[in-house]
């Protein structure tokens, strides 16, 4: 889920409370197949199968059933500080992009734009 979510980042997983996840939403399931924990954002919903997909990866879709859903990440934080997940109204952008393959090819080169500002405010 990089850039996102790394490794070593403490994820908080709320559950869905009789909500259906949406597009765009970063959620926890078990994998159907490995049936290891994973975290993906969703990318499409079809016939009641949910289509994820991590931002960084431009393997195949996993397809996950409601119920292999444990919850939807509701916050992420690195070394103390809160992690912008996009999960606002870009979160629609991001899963569309990222359906496509096309989110972290678009985000290295913006990353190198906006990286320098980012570390100036930081101190």
């Amino acid at each position: 889920m990089s850039p996102f979510i790394r490794n070593e980042d403490v994820v908080t997983i709320s559950p869905l409370q009789g909500e259906w996840p949406s597009l765009g939403e970063i959620i926890a399931f078990v994998h159907p197949v490995t049936k290891g924990l994973c975290i993906h954002r969703i990318v499409r919903k079809k016939d009641g199968i949910y289509v994820t997909k991590g931002d960084n990866r431009s393997e195949t879709d996993e397809r996950v059933p409601i119920e292999n859903i444990l919850g939807s990440v509701t916050r992420v934080e690195r070394d103390g500080k809160q992690v912008f997940l996009g999960l606002g109204p870009e979160r629609f952008l991001i899963a569309f992009l990222g359906r496509r393959g096309l989110l972290f090819p678009l985000l290295i080169p913006l990353w190198k734009i906006v990286r320098p500002f980012v570390r100036r405010s930081a101190r």
